[in-house]
């Protein structure tokens, strides 16, 4: 367990994911979501991570490789914060039970999840498209366990 005014970061996301099933990731910046991602990495803990913006959510499963950082190699240049735009409430919503239903099948083996996939969630028209992550031979975080 950790506190809730704790904050994650590079230092300490390694002992916090240490002793998880299985993390979900929600955060709202990308510096958090990498020290996330190679913590998962690095001590063989899946990660299921979900991003909103104004009207459009994505969830995704990574166990290993591919990693968050193959989707994401660097901070996007015009990175946006939902702080910054603003989202839908009720998207949070959306995606947040997206992300616990992933969490439910990895840790029951029930199902497929989205391991190596992105399902991206259009709000506006209420479509989802799901696209394939492939492993990035030269990830800073994963390429080199291969």
């Amino acid at each position: 367990m950790c506190s809730s005014d704790l904050a994650l970061d590079s230092a300490n996301a390694g002992r916090l994911v240490a002793s998880a099933d299985l993390v979900l990731d929600g955060t709202d910046d990308f510096a958090t979501r990498f020290a996330v991602n190679a913590a998962c990495v690095a001590h063989g803990k899946p990660l299921v991570s979900g991003a909103i913006g104004r009207w459009t959510g994505q969830v995704g499963v990574f166990k290993g490789q591919p990693c968050y950082r193959c989707l994401v190699p660097d901070i996007p240049p015009d990175a946006e914060t939902c702080a910054a735009v603003g989202v839908i409430g009720a998207l949070a919503g959306v995606i947040g039970s997206m992300m616990a239903l992933e969490a439910i099948k990895v840790i029951t083996g029930a199902g497929e999840a989205l391991e190596g996939r992105l399902l991206i969630y259009d709000g506006l028209v209420a479509e989802t498209r799901t696209v394939r992550i492939g492993a990035d031979p030269g990830c800073a975080v994963c390429g080199e366990r291969r």
